[in-house]
């Protein structure tokens, strides 16, 4: 059996592993474009494919369902395949929000994930979405850390500590108006999509000031 048959079957199946939702029917399309996007990571053989195979489920989340609590361990990796996901943590009754992941990105808590202790923030849908839970841990338990999925493993924890610190640094090295200009400038796609609240969260100002630089009056 191949790897889009595997998943076909797998998907099919109720793991709950993070709710109790079930997994969607397995698309064609879907399953190439994933395989698609691994390989622009890590190269994978037919072979390979089908040793990690068990390890993706594709599931559908509603909106503001949680994908990760605040509380809960985190082992795995998520892909996006539609829809939007937000990683945040509550402040005394105040989200902030600390990232948002798109169509063809990976997200997950690296801090719960590597210390295996519960998670300090939580992972939301923030729109209707299709996510691939890629279970990084049960596969290193079963297969150990020597293997090509391992490399890949490794080298997209690099692309997601990347984008952790690049928000960091806009964060620490610019001023309000300019982390706005930034956005503007290298992440159009936040001014598309997310609300204003959120995206005023995000660059660590009010929406009450976000208002004053759309209108020039900062």
């Amino acid at each position: 059996m191949n790897f889009f048959a595997s998943i076909a079957a797998l998907t099919q199946k109720k793991t709950g592993l993070f709710h109790a939702k079930q997994p969607l029917p397995f698309i064609d399309m879907m399953t190439s474009k994933l395989e698609s996007i691994l390989n622009t990571i890590t190269q994978f053989s037919e072979e390979e494919l089908e040793l990690i195979e068990p390890f993706f489920e594709r599931i559908e989340l509603v909106r503001d369902e949680v994908l990760l609590a605040e509380g809960q361990p985190c082992t795995a990796v998520f892909l996006v395949e539609s829809g939007i996901l937000r990683n945040y943590y509550n402040n005394d009754g105040l989200d902030i929000n600390l990232s948002f992941t798109f169509e063809k990105q990976f997200t997950t808590n690296f801090e719960a994930y590597i210390s295996r202790e519960p998670s300090k923030i939580t992972i939301q849908a923030m729109e209707k979405s299709v996510v691939w839970i890629v279970k990084t841990r049960a596969f290193n338990k079963e297969h150990g850390s020597s293997t090509t999925f391992s490399t890949f493993i490794r080298r997209l924890a690099i692309r997601m500590l990347l984008v952790t610190e690049e928000h960091h640094n806009m964060m620490m090295m610019n001023t309000p108006a300019d982390r706005y200009q930034y956005i503007l400038d290298k992440k159009p796609e936040l001014i598309k999509r997310i609300p204003l609240k959120h995206l005023a969260s995000y660059i660590g100002i009010t929406r009450e000031t976000l208002s004053r630089i759309r209108n020039n009056k900062y």
